[in-house]
């Protein structure tokens, strides 16, 4: 953990990656930066609170966070990349044996496994910018969620 505050750290939404941070022209709540702005391409930053989303995906499921940071500001829709906890969460789904089994799931994160998070004394996020799409629009992403999952949680199935 203590390597991670050695690298580009922000509080806020605006010093995130050095430029505006825009919001979904298609009605979503996913956010975005132009790439030509974009100061960096990673940073981190603490979170004071967090909500898991699952969504049904013809592959299965998207894994999104709703995130809010340290100055209260809030990111409402970022995708979940982090290896570690989108194994968890497939083992998560895969455990339960109910017809509800996303929405039982997402209860599950935000209910047990997200009191957990909450207790730690270091939360931490690191976000990320995919490459630029053909529209020039960078789509913010969560690439690393610390803590990460404890296997033993999923005892609490």
């Amino acid at each position: 953990m203590a390597c991670l505050w050695k690298a580009e750290v922000s509080q806020d939404l605006e010093h995130l990656f050095g430029c505006a941070v825009q919001v979904s022209q298609r009605g979503g709540s996913a956010v975005w930066v132009n790439p030509a702005d974009a100061a960096r391409s990673i940073c981190g930053c603490t979170y004071k609170n967090l909500r898991f989303r699952i969504f049904p995906a013809p592959e299965g499921f998207n894994l999104r966070a709703e995130i809010v940071l340290s100055s209260n500001e809030r990111l409402n829709s970022i995708p979940i990349v982090d290896q570690e906890w989108r194994r968890f969460v497939t083992e998560v789904v895969r455990r339960v044996s109910r017809s509800d089994r996303l929405p039982f799931s997402e209860r599950f994160l935000n209910r047990l496994v997200q009191a957990k998070l909450l207790l730690m004394p270091y939360r931490f996020a690191r976000i990320g910018l995919p490459r630029p799409r053909s529209d020039q629009q960078c789509w913010l992403m969560l690439d690393s969620l610390f803590p990460q999952p404890d296997d033993s949680w999923l005892n609490l199935l």
